[in-house]
């Protein structure tokens, strides 16, 4: 199974942007949890004034499921901030990573948040950018695609919606204590060209020019020269790594930035 086609519509925006990802906030929120969202909202609160556009990168929760009448609970702080933000002007777009795959129009109603499912390209500030959460994209990853599609699908989302909350909760928690307990150290190291983002990118670069790629996903914060001009950025984690990427608007190149 290949990688679906990439959108090529351009956007286009003019401002200060940061982009962000992987904070894996927990449901419901524990202490370290809700330090790592204490820090991401200082650092939303010092860009007041100054920001025009918010890219959450997805995985911003480790697990998001909205019922009709319920969502998980906690993330009192961000999402007031986030609401701030949205009232001064910030736009915000969220782009649903594996974790949180299933946001719907919470973010929308609340934030006024565009929500993406696959990455795209936008001009930002005159500069080709392809950005996106970057799961599935490059290489051989048949497997993962065809759980994602499952995933995806709307039928299975309605069936797991008909599980009473405390149960989807619980099987979500379990599905990702699982997953983090298989992952190898090794997983977590940038491999330059063995990369699947980074051969994406260049697959892509064959067809569409593109200055700039801002993805997340991988948890390690990266900047890398794909030649003269063109380069690829993971914005690494909320997580462990606490970084992010800045591209304001009198800027040759984004910024990468850990705290």
């Amino acid at each position: 199974m290949k990688n679906s086609a990439p959108n090529t519509q351009v956007m286009t925006l003019h401002g200060n942007c940061l982009f962000v990802s992987d904070a894996h906030f927990r449901t419901p929120p524990d202490e370290a949890s809700e330090e790592r969202e204490q820090k991401l909202v200082q650092l939303l609160r010092s860009q007041e004034g100054e920001l025009q556009h918010l890219f959450l990168l997805g995985d911003i929760f480790d697990y998001w499921f909205e019922y009709r009448d319920v969502v998980p609970k906690g993330y009192v702080t961000l999402f007031a901030c986030l609401k701030e933000l949205h009232t001064q002007g910030v736009q915000i777009y969220y782009f649903t990573g594996n974790h949180d795959m299933w946001v719907e129009d919470y973010f929308t109603q609340m934030f006024g948040a565009e929500i993406y499912r696959e990455a795209r390209l936008f001009d930002i500030n005159g500069h080709r950018c392809f950005v996106g959460h970057g799961d599935g994209l490059g290489g051989n990853q048949r497997k993962y695609l065809i759980i994602k599609r499952i995933l995806n699908c709307r039928f299975n989302w309605w069936l797991y919606g008909m599980l009473h909350p405390r149960q989807s909760f619980a099987i979500a928690r379990f599905c990702s204590q699982s997953s983090r307990e298989s992952h190898d150290e090794r997983m977590f190291v940038f491999r330059g060209e063995d990369e699947y983002q980074v051969q994406f990118a260049r697959e892509l670069l064959q067809t569409t020019e593109v200055e700039f790629f801002i993805f997340a996903h991988r948890h390690i914060p990266t900047r890398y020269e794909l030649a003269p001009g063109y380069l690829f950025f993971n914005t690494g984690d909320w997580l462990e790594n606490f970084s992010y990427v800045t591209f304001g608007a009198e800027d040759k190149e984004p910024n990468l930035h850990t705290i």
